[in-house]
């Protein structure tokens, strides 16, 4: 039964699993780190290639253990690892003791890990160090195997069938909750998983933001240039009910996800015929300065440099209002990385010195928020290359009309 006949072509492969685990492995010994403890989702997620509730141990040499809570026949069936039975808390660390003596270094993914569980662990584990080792973890996943990016492939491949039909869903007159009910039903009916994940402790998005007209100037606590008002105060962004109307721009930033890992994809839509003049010419800026990033997208660029030398030729160029967006929604970056987390390394930001390097998965997203007719700008998925990027959407970056 175990695992399901649907589920074995999306499995990990183990040969995937091992190069990550001795990745992280060289990591800890370049850092004196003894043993690693990971309990997030999402690391856990990409050192076992299950998903099952339960730590994984790594030592720096020798075989990582994956101790499950539940499932422990799924973990088995998922993961190359040694799956074995989590003995609890106190035996968890009773194992960790025993192969870690007094003054071991042992790394933690402090960023996305519980304060209750960090002081328990230093309780119980007194006389042992612990190290932060977040950042070397998210840098590890910054570069995608070939594995990785056939998934982001298969997930971008969702976005590109659902922007060659929703022309026939979207008329005036439906609201945005509508139309992203519409969204995210078709993707669910690709293969997309339901969920975006994100390293962010707090933040939440949905599969879709769809805005129109002025939707995507409204304040939002997310950490991106697209306002949106969501149905209710207790939602952070996304979809509200206002009502899609014709000389309007549309915007969908959709989230897709394949096998657990996203792309993040942006277009624009107009309903009518006539686009107005200010609106094409701000949607043409955006065009114009995605075209520079993607020239500067190379293996050796650095983020910082990339993010001043493009915030250098929109000044030049003269932004238009509301560019990566509306008042305090205004972020100052022009794309980050995306894999199994929407958030991931690198971002093409001042004050970010990370090198770019083969195998990075890039979003970037030039948008505009401040026409009379509503928001314009894309969003596109790139690959970086031995010379160069490759772009994953192959929709074109026309506003569509409808």
């Amino acid at each position: 039964m175990f695992p399901a006949e649907e589920h074995r072509d999306y499995l990990v492969p183990a040969e995937e699993i091992a190069r990550r685990v001795a990745a992280v492995q060289r990591c800890m010994q370049s850092l004196n780190v003894a043993h690693l403890w990971i309990d997030h989702l999402v690391d856990r997620l990409y050192l076992s290639g299950s998903s099952q509730n339960g730590v994984v141990l790594v030592p720096a040499e020798g075989q990582a253990k994956y101790f499950v809570r539940k499932s422990l026949q799924r973990a088995r069936a998922e993961s190359p690892l040694e799956v074995l039975p989590h003995p609890g808390r106190r035996g968890l660390v009773a194992v960790l003791g025993g192969t870690a003596p007094q003054g071991a270094r042992i790394g933690l993914a402090m960023d996305v890990m519980p304060a209750a569980t960090y002081l328990w662990l230093v309780e119980e584990l007194s006389g042992r160090e612990f190290v932060d080792v977040s950042g070397e973890m998210r840098r590890l996943r910054a570069t995608k195997s070939a594995w990785e990016i056939g998934q982001i492939r298969a997930a971008s491949d969702q976005i590109t069938t659902l922007f060659g039909e929703i022309g026939e869903r979207m008329s005036p007159g439906m609201t945005e909750l509508d139309l992203t009910g519409a969204v995210e039903g078709r993707l669910r009916q690709l293969g997309h998983g339901g969920t975006v994940r994100l390293r962010r402790p707090g933040a939440d998005i949905s599969i879709g933001t769809v805005v129109s007209g002025r939707s995507g100037m409204y304040p939002t606590n997310f950490d991106g240039p697209v306002g949106a008002p969501g149905p209710t105060p207790a939602s952070s962004g996304g979809a509200g009910w206002k009502r899609l109307v014709a000389g309007e721009t549309v915007m969908l930033d959709i989230v897709t996800s394949y096998n657990g890992y996203h792309a993040d994809t942006t277009r624009t839509f107009f309903l009518g015929d006539t686009i107005p003049g200010p609106t094409s010419d701000a949607h043409e800026f955006c065009r114009e300065i995605l075209s520079r990033i993607e020239a500067r997208l190379r293996p050796g660029a650095v983020c910082s440099e990339i993010y001043r030398e493009t915030a250098a030729d929109a000044e030049k160029l003269g932004e238009p209002e509301g560019f990566m967006g509306f008042g305090e929604n205004r972020v100052r970056f022009f794309g980050h990385g995306v894999g199994l987390e929407l958030d991931e390394l690198p971002v093409l930001a001042d004050r970010i010195d990370m090198v770019i390097e083969p195998g990075m998965v890039v979003a970037v997203e030039p948008k505009a928020f401040g026409t009379e007719s509503g928001p314009v700008g894309i969003e596109d998925i790139y690959v970086v290359t031995e010379s160069g990027c490759e772009r994953l959407c192959p929709v074109p970056h026309d506003i569509i009309r409808i």
